[in-house]
Protein backbone atom coordinates (compact mmCIF):
# COMPACT_ATOMS: atom_id res chain seq x y z
CA UNK A 1 0.00 0.00 0.00
CA UNK A 2 1.44 3.55 -1.23
CA UNK A 3 0.78 6.57 0.90
CA UNK A 4 -1.16 8.20 -1.61
CA UNK A 5 -4.14 5.46 -1.13
CA UNK A 6 -4.72 6.24 2.41
CA UNK A 7 -8.48 7.38 2.87
CA UNK A 8 -9.88 11.17 3.28
CA UNK A 9 -10.53 11.91 6.53
CA UNK A 10 -7.63 9.37 8.45
CA UNK A 11 -6.17 10.51 11.53
CA UNK A 12 -2.80 11.16 10.93
CA UNK A 13 -0.17 11.86 13.63
CA UNK A 14 3.19 12.95 13.13
CA UNK A 15 6.24 12.15 15.68
CA UNK A 16 9.47 14.64 15.45
CA UNK A 17 12.22 15.33 17.72
CA UNK A 18 14.30 18.35 17.70
CA UNK A 19 17.30 19.39 19.70
CA UNK A 20 16.09 16.05 22.10
CA UNK A 21 12.66 17.97 22.60
CA UNK A 22 9.41 15.66 21.42
CA UNK A 23 6.98 17.24 18.85
CA UNK A 24 3.57 15.53 18.28
CA UNK A 25 1.48 16.74 15.46
CA UNK A 26 -1.78 15.81 14.89
CA UNK A 27 -3.76 16.54 11.52
CA UNK A 28 -6.42 14.63 9.37
CA UNK A 29 -5.70 12.69 5.66
CA UNK A 30 -7.52 15.00 2.44
CA UNK A 31 -6.20 13.05 -0.27
CA UNK A 32 -3.56 11.53 -1.70
CA UNK A 33 -1.93 12.75 -4.60
CA UNK A 34 1.28 11.33 -6.95
CA UNK A 35 3.89 12.97 -4.50
CA UNK A 36 2.52 11.90 -1.39
CA UNK A 37 -0.52 12.31 1.18
CA UNK A 38 -2.50 16.22 1.27
CA UNK A 39 -3.47 16.26 5.09
CA UNK A 40 -4.53 19.47 6.83
CA UNK A 41 -2.23 22.16 7.25
CA UNK A 42 -0.76 22.20 10.80
CA UNK A 43 1.05 25.91 12.92
CA UNK A 44 3.09 26.59 14.71
CA UNK A 45 3.08 30.19 16.40
CA UNK A 46 1.17 31.24 13.28
CA UNK A 47 3.78 29.81 11.31
CA UNK A 48 3.94 26.30 9.40
CA UNK A 49 6.09 23.86 10.27
CA UNK A 50 8.18 21.75 8.29
CA UNK A 51 10.37 19.07 8.99
CA UNK A 52 12.77 17.82 6.10
CA UNK A 53 14.50 15.11 8.10
CA UNK A 54 12.54 11.59 8.51
CA UNK A 55 9.37 11.38 10.69
CA UNK A 56 7.84 8.56 12.32
CA UNK A 57 4.34 8.81 11.19
CA UNK A 58 0.89 7.09 12.47
CA UNK A 59 -2.09 6.80 10.42
CA UNK A 60 -5.26 5.37 11.15
CA UNK A 61 -6.58 4.30 8.02
CA UNK A 62 -10.52 5.02 7.51
CA UNK A 63 -10.82 2.63 5.19
CA UNK A 64 -10.00 -0.32 7.03
CA UNK A 65 -9.45 0.62 10.07
CA UNK A 66 -5.50 -0.39 10.26
CA UNK A 67 -3.36 1.50 12.05
CA UNK A 68 0.36 2.25 9.25
CA UNK A 69 3.25 2.75 11.04
CA UNK A 70 6.15 4.36 8.78
CA UNK A 71 8.93 7.29 8.15
CA UNK A 72 8.28 10.42 6.07
CA UNK A 73 11.15 11.86 3.96
CA UNK A 74 10.00 15.70 4.60
CA UNK A 75 6.35 17.00 5.91
CA UNK A 76 6.24 20.03 4.20
CA UNK A 77 3.58 23.27 3.57
CA UNK A 78 2.54 23.72 0.00
CA UNK A 79 0.13 26.26 -1.22
CA UNK A 80 -3.22 25.04 -3.50
CA UNK A 81 -5.91 26.45 -5.24
CA UNK A 82 -8.24 25.76 -2.36
CA UNK A 83 -5.55 27.14 0.28
CA UNK A 84 -2.39 26.12 2.60
CA UNK A 85 -1.90 22.44 3.07
CA UNK A 86 0.53 20.22 4.47
CA UNK A 87 2.01 17.36 2.19
CA UNK A 88 3.58 14.32 3.35
CA UNK A 89 6.69 12.75 1.58
CA UNK A 90 7.25 8.67 2.07
CA UNK A 91 9.17 6.29 -0.69
CA UNK A 92 8.67 2.82 0.94
CA UNK A 93 5.25 1.11 1.38
CA UNK A 94 3.15 1.41 4.36
CA UNK A 95 2.22 -2.01 6.04
CA UNK A 96 -0.07 -2.61 8.82
CA UNK A 97 0.82 -3.45 12.08
CA UNK A 98 0.96 -7.04 12.55
CA UNK A 99 -2.46 -8.08 13.35
CA UNK A 100 -1.12 -11.59 14.49
CA UNK A 101 1.23 -9.97 16.77
CA UNK A 102 -0.28 -6.96 18.71
CA UNK A 103 1.14 -4.82 21.01
CA UNK A 104 2.13 -6.60 24.44
CA UNK A 105 2.35 -5.19 27.83
CA UNK A 106 3.85 -6.93 30.70
CA UNK A 107 2.19 -7.87 34.20
CA UNK A 108 3.89 -10.33 36.02
CA UNK A 109 1.58 -10.35 38.45
CA UNK A 110 0.97 -13.95 40.60
CA UNK A 111 -2.80 -15.51 39.64
CA UNK A 112 -4.25 -19.02 39.42
CA UNK A 113 -5.92 -20.87 36.84
CA UNK A 114 -7.93 -24.04 36.22
CA UNK A 115 -8.17 -26.61 33.22
CA UNK A 116 -11.10 -26.93 31.32
CA UNK A 117 -13.64 -25.86 34.21
CA UNK A 118 -11.97 -28.48 36.68
CA UNK A 119 -11.19 -27.00 40.12
CA UNK A 120 -9.59 -30.39 40.71
CA UNK A 121 -6.92 -28.79 38.57
CA UNK A 122 -6.69 -25.30 39.78
CA UNK A 123 -2.81 -24.29 40.11
CA UNK A 124 -0.90 -21.12 40.87
CA UNK A 125 0.61 -19.07 37.50
CA UNK A 126 2.16 -16.09 37.05
CA UNK A 127 0.62 -13.57 34.16
CA UNK A 128 3.79 -12.89 32.06
CA UNK A 129 1.93 -10.00 29.40
CA UNK A 130 -1.12 -9.64 27.87
CA UNK A 131 -2.59 -7.84 24.58
CA UNK A 132 -5.26 -7.58 22.47
CA UNK A 133 -5.44 -11.12 21.19
CA UNK A 134 -4.31 -12.72 23.95
CA UNK A 135 -2.05 -13.62 27.23
CA UNK A 136 0.92 -15.86 27.93
CA UNK A 137 1.04 -17.49 31.79
CA UNK A 138 4.62 -19.43 33.19
CA UNK A 139 3.15 -22.34 34.85
CA UNK A 140 5.02 -24.81 37.19
CA UNK A 141 6.33 -27.99 35.72
CA UNK A 142 3.41 -29.86 37.84
CA UNK A 143 0.88 -28.33 35.68
CA UNK A 144 -0.89 -30.71 32.94
CA UNK A 145 -1.87 -28.51 29.97
CA UNK A 146 -2.12 -29.01 26.43
CA UNK A 147 -2.60 -26.95 23.36
CA UNK A 148 -6.27 -27.19 22.88
CA UNK A 149 -7.10 -26.58 26.56
CA UNK A 150 -9.63 -23.97 27.97
CA UNK A 151 -7.80 -22.54 30.92
CA UNK A 152 -9.72 -19.73 33.17
CA UNK A 153 -6.86 -17.19 34.93
CA UNK A 154 -8.07 -15.15 37.90
CA UNK A 155 -5.44 -12.16 38.90
CA UNK A 156 -5.48 -8.96 40.73
CA UNK A 157 -3.93 -5.59 39.51
CA UNK A 158 -3.75 -1.86 40.18
CA UNK A 159 -3.74 0.42 42.89
CA UNK A 160 -7.10 -1.12 44.19
CA UNK A 161 -6.13 -4.61 43.68
CA UNK A 162 -8.91 -4.67 41.36
CA UNK A 163 -9.91 -8.54 40.64
CA UNK A 164 -9.78 -9.80 36.53
CA UNK A 165 -11.29 -13.41 35.39
CA UNK A 166 -10.28 -14.29 32.03
CA UNK A 167 -11.45 -17.49 30.05
CA UNK A 168 -9.07 -18.14 26.92
CA UNK A 169 -7.56 -21.34 25.15
CA UNK A 170 -3.95 -22.94 24.81
CA UNK A 171 -2.44 -22.36 21.16
CA UNK A 172 1.26 -22.66 22.11
CA UNK A 173 3.72 -24.14 24.83
CA UNK A 174 7.21 -21.89 25.35
CA UNK A 175 9.22 -21.46 27.76
CA UNK A 176 10.76 -17.90 29.94
CA UNK A 177 13.69 -18.12 31.72
CA UNK A 178 13.76 -21.86 31.58
CA UNK A 179 10.54 -21.92 32.96
CA UNK A 180 7.21 -23.25 31.16
CA UNK A 181 4.73 -21.30 29.63
CA UNK A 182 1.21 -21.25 27.71
CA UNK A 183 0.29 -18.93 24.80
CA UNK A 184 -3.54 -18.12 25.22
CA UNK A 185 -5.28 -16.09 22.76
CA UNK A 186 -8.66 -14.75 24.13
CA UNK A 187 -11.58 -14.75 21.90
CA UNK A 188 -13.79 -12.10 23.54
CA UNK A 189 -11.90 -9.14 25.37
CA UNK A 190 -14.14 -8.13 28.11
CA UNK A 191 -14.80 -4.00 28.89
CA UNK A 192 -12.23 -4.96 32.55
CA UNK A 193 -9.51 -5.88 30.01
CA UNK A 194 -9.92 -3.27 27.77
CA UNK A 195 -10.04 -0.94 30.72
CA UNK A 196 -6.80 -2.98 31.74
CA UNK A 197 -5.04 -2.39 28.40
CA UNK A 198 -5.72 1.15 28.33
CA UNK A 199 -4.36 1.21 31.69
CA UNK A 200 -0.92 -0.22 30.35
CA UNK A 201 -1.27 2.16 27.13
CA UNK A 202 -1.26 5.09 29.20
CA UNK A 203 1.58 4.51 31.49
CA UNK A 204 3.75 3.28 28.86
CA UNK A 205 2.72 6.04 26.08
CA UNK A 206 1.62 9.15 28.41
CA UNK A 207 4.48 10.80 28.89
CA UNK A 208 5.58 10.89 25.08
CA UNK A 209 1.93 11.75 24.07
CA UNK A 210 1.85 14.85 26.31
CA UNK A 211 5.77 15.99 25.96
CA UNK A 212 6.81 18.79 23.68
CA UNK A 213 4.62 20.44 21.64
CA UNK A 214 1.49 19.52 19.95
CA UNK A 215 0.38 21.26 16.66
CA UNK A 216 -3.16 21.28 15.64
CA UNK A 217 -5.05 21.39 11.84
CA UNK A 218 -5.84 25.37 11.61
CA UNK A 219 -9.55 26.27 10.44
CA UNK A 220 -10.28 22.97 10.51
CA UNK A 221 -14.10 24.05 10.46
CA UNK A 222 -13.39 25.46 6.97
CA UNK A 223 -10.93 22.93 5.57
CA UNK A 224 -13.24 20.35 4.42
CA UNK A 225 -11.55 16.84 3.41
CA UNK A 226 -13.94 17.33 0.02
CA UNK A 227 -12.24 20.12 -1.09
CA UNK A 228 -14.96 21.17 -3.91
CA UNK A 229 -18.28 19.20 -3.71
CA UNK A 230 -18.80 20.61 -7.49
CA UNK A 231 -16.84 18.50 -9.03
CA UNK A 232 -15.67 14.68 -8.48
CA UNK A 233 -12.68 14.08 -5.71
CA UNK A 234 -10.60 12.80 -9.28
CA UNK A 235 -10.84 16.03 -10.62
CA UNK A 236 -9.84 18.09 -7.20
CA UNK A 237 -6.64 16.02 -7.12
CA UNK A 238 -6.09 16.54 -10.71
CA UNK A 239 -5.91 19.88 -9.96
CA UNK A 240 -4.03 20.01 -6.76
CA UNK A 241 -1.20 17.69 -8.59
CA UNK A 242 -1.18 20.85 -11.31
CA UNK A 243 -0.86 23.03 -8.60
CA UNK A 244 2.00 21.14 -7.14
CA UNK A 245 3.57 20.62 -10.26
CA UNK A 246 3.73 24.66 -10.65
CA UNK A 247 4.88 25.23 -7.39
CA UNK A 248 7.69 22.58 -7.89
CA UNK A 249 9.14 24.42 -10.81
CA UNK A 250 8.90 27.75 -8.58
CA UNK A 251 11.10 26.31 -5.71
CA UNK A 252 13.72 25.32 -8.48
CA UNK A 253 14.30 28.47 -9.77
CA UNK A 254 14.82 30.18 -6.81
CA UNK A 255 17.37 30.76 -3.97
CA UNK A 256 17.52 27.64 -0.90
CA UNK A 257 16.17 29.35 2.13
CA UNK A 258 18.85 27.64 4.30
CA UNK A 259 18.04 26.76 8.18
CA UNK A 260 21.18 28.92 9.66
CA UNK A 261 20.81 27.74 13.42
CA UNK A 262 19.67 24.07 12.91
CA UNK A 263 15.86 24.23 14.63
CA UNK A 264 12.94 24.59 12.44
CA UNK A 265 11.07 25.04 15.29
CA UNK A 266 12.31 28.70 15.31
CA UNK A 267 9.77 31.30 14.23
CA UNK A 268 12.47 32.33 11.49
CA UNK A 269 12.64 29.27 9.87
CA UNK A 270 8.83 28.48 9.39
CA UNK A 271 7.06 30.04 6.36
CA UNK A 272 5.07 32.62 7.52
CA UNK A 273 0.69 32.33 7.31
CA UNK A 274 -0.86 35.11 5.78
CA UNK A 275 -4.61 34.90 6.93
CA UNK A 276 -5.30 38.69 6.27
CA UNK A 277 -4.61 41.00 3.38
CA UNK A 278 -1.16 42.55 3.26
CA UNK A 279 -1.51 45.79 4.85
CA UNK A 280 -0.16 48.98 2.27
CA UNK A 281 3.05 49.11 4.72
CA UNK A 282 3.57 45.67 4.09
CA UNK A 283 2.76 46.31 0.44
CA UNK A 284 4.96 49.55 -0.12
CA UNK A 285 7.81 47.43 1.59
CA UNK A 286 7.55 44.69 -0.96
CA UNK A 287 7.50 47.12 -3.47
CA UNK A 288 10.87 49.19 -2.62
CA UNK A 289 12.34 45.17 -2.39
CA UNK A 290 11.05 44.31 -5.93
CA UNK A 291 13.04 48.21 -6.99
CA UNK A 292 16.13 47.18 -5.20
CA UNK A 293 16.83 43.71 -6.99
CA UNK A 294 15.45 45.46 -10.14
CA UNK A 295 18.79 48.33 -10.04
CA UNK A 296 21.11 45.15 -8.62
CA UNK A 297 19.97 43.01 -11.75
CA UNK A 298 20.56 45.92 -14.05
CA UNK A 299 23.76 46.24 -12.09
CA UNK A 300 24.64 42.94 -13.27
CA UNK A 301 23.94 43.58 -16.20
CA UNK A 302 26.15 46.42 -16.84
CA UNK A 303 29.26 44.22 -15.45
CA UNK A 304 28.48 41.59 -17.84
CA UNK A 305 28.48 44.30 -21.20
Amino acid sequence: MNINDIAAGSEVKIHASINQHNVVLMTEAIFGVNSGLLVKPMEYFGKYMQFLEPSQIQIKNKRDGRIYKFTSTSVTPVKTRYGNFHLIRCNSELEPENSRRAERFYLEKLGVFRTNGNSATIKNCIVHDISMRGMSLIIDNASRVKIGDTVEITFRYGELLHQYEVTATVVRMFSVANRPALGCSISNMNVDLIGLLNTKKSEKYGDIENSGVVATPIREDIIPTDLNPDISKQQQIVEVEEDLARQVISEKNSPQRRITNGNPLDPANLEHISREPKTLREQRKEARMAEQAKAIENLLDLHDV
